[in-house]
């Protein structure tokens, strides 16, 4: 007689389960294997049972573990695989059925009584889970059952280094979230979504997030996904990236856009999702094609407005090249190439606003042809006016390396027969020469000085000469004071001998006005008066070169007396005077122009000679301009209330909270041992929702809408709203009634918060309506405070929601969100069923 051959799939499918008896993989793994063992008869199953005992009894410390209770535990762990919706829980169910029957013929006779009833209980509510035991432990006839640490273990798919607890937390919490997906009807059972279709933010969203979050491998992630497919809901890498990244948070780490601290890099929650799903991959290629994913996931974040949200994915990308995580042959592809994909208008957005170009930075310097290096390549080819306007704003983001860039290219010689392009080309690097302020790393002025003077030479093009003129007014050295009064002497020259000049009339006398507006702001008094002197040259072939004066308006001139004397000669040369009885008016437009020149400076002389022209000729122009002057030195103040205005203006910090990231902000105010009050209102000016008080950098008070302490300051990272901030420098005295707290670990606890809240939050939404059951609720193993909780059932059991709840009591939204999961977990509380549809009324009911 022919052998069989052996059936391999069978043998295969009775190993992982002797491995799933023993703890050694997680039920994730062994959910195929059981569905395949259900084809077949219980029978088959017992060999392998009955080795995995008595091997467990023999290997048992003096064999106190009955073999009735080893039995037990091989079906307990089988019958959870329907607890956590691994397995469809009818078909399970019929199939124990038949093997409850087998398995009671392998029991002991005396014990066979007990281990019959206690199966019969598998079907009730999950009894709590003790760290103590070894195995699911029958429990005595009298009494109800308890379950041990190693069974759990089991049944959560425990590795090394993990709790039992936890695992087990993930497989429950990921059931009742099926749980809620199938109640909501928001999954299409039976249909098949598209994978790579557009994610709504949704409960499919979350459901996703959650199982990238959740997992702790890529194996485990698959059978998480499994599950979603079988529920109608197929879904790729793209889709779990894009839901990952719409649960970051959204405001910034400290240490993204700037100097790096103790929390830049964090990859707990999402980010540490993402880097396993590209990290766990044996296949380089797949990981390189997870990576080009995220990286678009990404854009996508940033292209509908989520900054913080993009920069934490694009750094982590970077750090994951850096790392060698991912073949740089294939990260560099997608940095050449991506970046076209950011969309201009955003782009446009972010860099039009100075408190964004931190961030804004960090997305840029990630993509090869958003570098200065890659604008400016772009730039010298670019022949639409709005594209070159868009790369001279993201030039000017990135400060620094561009100027030093500009600065080389426009080092280069300028040849003989140079072009209009390279003339235009040098026009835009001039220009961000002079918008991008001097740092302690740019080049020397006299080197700076030399190239400015050199492309501001008269008989070049006059674009180029313009923006050389207004750079050469940024640096502040003796050489380019004297090369402006050289210029404005040159072109007074030109314009006595127009017919020599290489500019026709009136173009030389818009140079002369660029070259006056750059000297008015020049903090030199040699420059000051070389204006003044130009100002009373009245030949009118200069233009008019009183005006040219008002200029000098927007500076204090208080500390130039010289300056502010000639000034007020000018006024006085200027005023109306009598001769023989009659009063010859001067030019009037003159007085006003020397008028507006002393309009910042309010020290006593200006103010007297104002006052007496404002007196003299109120009805005049002069007079009027007089008058404005003098309100605005009373709404400023003079002298000493002046600098204090100035002062006070200095010590406070403002700005928007979407832009510069709460955390970030508050490491920035420790780190610098502020003392003060921060407060945060709603956009726009609106209501003021907390106030935090800091002492030498350390949280004194805080205070956000009916929360006090550390639960308020929790709540505003675990629910970030967008508003304004206002920081007001101040001396707070120590308070003996308060403990000063670092603010480091309170930021650190609260960004944890905020992972294990977004979890939460998918499991029991803000509005889902909730009812007791007849389970007894039992406090979450880390809760201490049993009025916290008597409250909070309170609540829940007159019909509040979880948002209602988080409203009144006195808790941060991540504490009662933990606490309202545990009971639902528990069975004390499971969400309502949908409201029937409505039924005509009762006309014999009252209304």
């Amino acid at each position: 007689m022919t052998a069989q051959p052996p059936n391999l799939e069978l043998q295969e499918a009775l190993l992982e389960l002797q491995q799933y008896l023993s703890d050694s993989v997680p039920p994730l793994v062994v959910a195929d294997s059981v569905q395949l063992l259900m084809k077949y008869p219980p029978q088959a199953l017992i060999p392998t049972i009955r080795a995995w005992t008595a091997a467990q009894y023999r290997g048992a410390s003096g064999s106190s573990v009955p073999l009735s209770d080893y039995l037990f535990h091989a079906i307990k762990k089988i019958h959870m695989m329907g607890e956590f919706r691994l397995v469809a829980r009818e078909p399970l169910e019929a199939y124990l059925g038949q093997l409850k029957q087998v398995i009671l013929a392998l029991c002991p006779d005396e014990d066979r009584a007990m281990l019959l009833e206690n199966l019969g209980r598998l079907g009730e509510s999950s009894a709590a889970i003790s760290p103590l035991q070894t195995i699911f432990r029958q429990a005595p006839t009298e009494g109800g059952p308890r379950a041990s640490a190693s069974a759990a273990a089991a049944a959560a798919g425990i590795r090394p280094g993990e709790t039992a607890a936890a695992s087990a937390e993930a497989l429950r919490r990921f059931s009742v979230l099926l749980e809620r997906l199938e109640s909501q009807g928001a999954l299409n059972i039976g249909g098949a979504g598209a994978a790579g279709a557009a994610m709504p933010a949704t409960l499919e969203t979350e459901a996703l997030a959650y199982a990238a979050r959740s997992s702790h491998s890529n194996k485990e992630l698959e059978h998480y996904l499994a599950r979603l497919k079988e529920m109608g809901m197929e879904a790729g890498t793209n889709d779990i990236f894009r839901a990952l990244a719409q649960s970051l948070p959204g405001w910034v780490l400290p240490g993204q856009g700037g100097a790096a601290s103790p929390m830049a890099g964090m990859e707990s929650g999402a980010l540490g999702a993402m880097r396993r799903i590209i990290t766990e991959t044996d296949d380089p290629a797949e990981g390189g094609r997870r990576f080009q994913e995220m990286v678009k996931a990404g854009i996508e974040r940033f292209n509908e407005g989520s900054l913080p949200q993009a920069v934490a994915m694009l750094e982590l990308a970077d750090r994951l090249v850096a790392e060698r995580k991912v073949d740089r042959g294939n990260a560099e592809i997608v940095r050449r190439r991506l970046g076209d994909s950011l969309d201009p208008e955003q782009l446009k957005k972010k860099a039009e606003q100075p408190d964004q170009h931190a961030l804004l930075r960090n997305v840029l310097r990630f993509f090869t042809t958003l570098t200065p290096e890659g604008l400016l390549e772009e730039l010298k080819r670019e022949q639409k006016r709005d594209r070159r306007r868009l790369i001279l704003l993201l030039l000017e983001v990135h400060g620094a390396p561009t100027r030093g860039a500009a600065f080389e290219q426009l080092s280069h010689s300028i040849g003989a027969n140079i072009g209009e392009e390279e003339w235009f080309f040098r026009r835009n690097l001039l220009y961000l020469l002079r918008r991008i302020p001097r740092d302690a790393e740019s080049p020397a002025a006299d080197a700076e000085t030399d190239i400015l003077l050199q492309h501001a030479q008269l008989g070049f093009p006059l674009l180029v000469v313009k923006e050389s003129i207004a750079a050469l007014g940024q640096i502040k050295d003796d050489r380019s004071e004297t090369g402006l009064i050289n210029l404005m002497a040159d072109l007074e020259g030109m314009l006595a001998k127009p017919e020599e000049a290489p500019y026709e009339a009136k173009d030389l006398r818009i140079l002369l006005d660029r070259v006056a507006a750059t000297m008015a702001r020049v903090p030199s008094q040699k420059v000051r008066r070389a204006l003044v002197e130009h100002a009373g040259k009245r030949q009118t072939y200069l233009g008019d070169t009183m005006a040219r004066l008002a200029d000098m308006g927007t500076q204090n001139l208080s500390d130039d007396p010289g300056t502010v004397e000639l000034l007020l000669g000018v006024i006085k040369a200027n005023l109306p005077f009598r001769l023989l009885g009659v009063t010859l008016r001067q030019n009037d437009e003159n007085l006003v122009h020397a008028v507006e020149a002393l309009a910042s400076t309010p020290v006593q002389a200006v103010r007297r000679q104002l006052e007496d022209v404002a007196s003299r000729f109120r009805t005049q122009d002069a007079g009027k301009a007089a008058s404005r002057v003098l309100a605005g030195f009373d709404k400023t103040g003079s002298g000493s209330e002046a600098t204090s205005a100035v002062e006070s203006a200095s010590a406070s910090l403002q700005g928007d909270l979407d832009l510069f990231g709460l955390p970030a902000l508050l490491q920035s105010l420790s780190e610098s041992a502020s003392s003060g009050t921060l407060t945060l209102r709603g956009p726009k000016g609106g209501e003021v929702f907390a106030v935090l008080v800091l002492r030498e950098g350390k949280l004194l008070e805080c205070q956000n809408d009916h929360l006090r302490a550390e639960d308020a300051f929790y709540q505003l990272l675990e629910r970030p709203s967008p508003g304004e901030f206002a920081f007001i420098k101040e001396n707070i005295p120590a308070r003996p009634d308060l403990t000063p707290r670092e603010i480091l670990p309170l930021t650190l606890e609260a960004m944890r918060r905020y992972d294990e809240f977004q979890e939460a939050a998918a499991l029991v939404a803000d509005d889902v309506l909730l009812e007791t059951t007849d389970v007894k609720p039992t406090p979450h193993p880390t809760e201490k405070d049993g009025a916290f909780l008597k409250a909070l059932w309170m609540r829940v059991a007159q019909g509040a929601t979880p948002r209602d709840c988080e409203r009144s009591i006195a808790s941060d939204s991540y504490r009662i969100r933990r606490a309202l999961v545990h009971w639902v977990e528990q069975g004390a509380l499971k969400p309502q069923a949908p409201p029937a549809s409505p039924k005509a009324p009762d006309e014999s009911s009252p209304p």
